[in-house]
């Protein structure tokens, strides 16, 4: 008989993901429920594990963006929170990991082949370096890994999108001024996020004392394709912000196992993402700039990579 994980992924709340796997086995498609209460959650739980054999079940390992607390798992578009003794109650077992979706997300990265990350620029990883996993999601993720020094990989979770956000043109500067005047913030994921699109696209109309029409950032990433050059603009300006972070992690972490772009955003913009903008600003460090350039910098192309990071947990 062989052991069994549940896995389940929240970073898409009210969405949640469902799979059921060997430890540290990569699952397959998950089953995807609608859990806007605790009490639906509940159910969708029961049920799934209900209509599966879960003889050895050993543990249950979830993610979302929100953090813990106190054996709680604050959520993120949600109204309630999961508790870990409930969780052990629930799904009969008595290990239960909760963890940042970033997290998740980073642990999946040494486990990624080939076709599933693209390099844009830098030099050859080096296997034990330090990793940064770093992506314009819903919010602004960050998370490290740095070798255990037993062939294995311990996740840190970073809070550094909301970071303050440097500027190095005028135009920026206004850009950021318009930004915090309606805001009343600005942090690094107040331009490089999804909601960030639409903040700087409002703040490029402000700038020009105009106002922004109400595009969502799907709707502005369709205008950029179809030649709008105040779209295009928009993303450019995420891109080159989105690189200097990536450079300053780079430097911050030593990460010359490199650094890893995802997230919703990216994978929304597609083909659109211009990486000799991006590397241009990246390397844009100064005196540092020729250590930037060793450390490489990808594109992870790979589904479903939280849960693929929660079943690492119990390899």
């Amino acid at each position: 008989m062989s052991d069994k994980v549940l896995l389940c992924d929240l970073s898409l709340a009210p969405e949640i993901g469902l799979a059921l796997v060997e430890p540290g086995r990569r699952p397959e498609t998950p089953m995807r429920v609608q859990c806007p209460t605790r009490a639906v959650f509940d159910d969708a739980v029961r049920n799934f594990l209900g209509t599966r054999d879960t003889s050895g079940l050993v543990g249950a390992a979830l993610s979302a963006r929100g953090w813990e607390q106190n054996n709680e798992l604050h959520l993120v578009g949600l109204d309630y929170r999961l508790d870990r003794d409930d969780i052990r109650v629930l799904a009969e077992v008595q290990r239960v990991n909760f963890v940042n979706n970033f997290v998740a997300r980073a642990l999946a990265v040494p486990g990624l082949r080939r076709d599933e990350k693209l390099q844009i620029c830098g030099g050859d990883p080096i296997g034990d370096g330090a990793i940064v996993v770093l992506g314009p999601h819903h919010g602004l993720g960050l998370a490290g890994l740095v070798c255990d020094g037993f062939g294995g990989w311990m996740a840190l979770h970073g809070e550094g999108g909301h970071s303050g956000l440097p500027v190095k043109t005028e135009r920026e500067w206004r850009l950021v001024q318009a930004i915090c005047e309606k805001n009343g913030h600005m942090s690094r994921e107040s331009g490089i996020s999804v909601a960030g699109l639409k903040d700087i696209w409002y703040a490029l109309h402000a700038v020009a004392g105009e106002d922004a029409p109400a595009l969502t950032p799907a709707q502005i990433i369709a205008a950029a394709k179809a030649g709008d050059p105040r779209a295009a603009e928009a993303i450019g300006t995420m891109t080159d912000w989105l690189a200097d972070m990536a450079g300053d992690m780079a430097l911050i972490m030593g990460a010359l196992g490199g650094v890893y772009l995802t997230g919703a955003l990216l994978d929304m913009i597609g083909e659109q993402f211009d990486a000799e903008r991006f590397t241009q600003r990246y390397y844009d460090k100064g005196p540092r700039s020729d250590y930037v350039r060793q450390v490489p910098v990808f594109r992870t192309r790979a589904c479903e990579l939280e849960l693929a990071g929660l079943a690492t947990l119990y390899d």
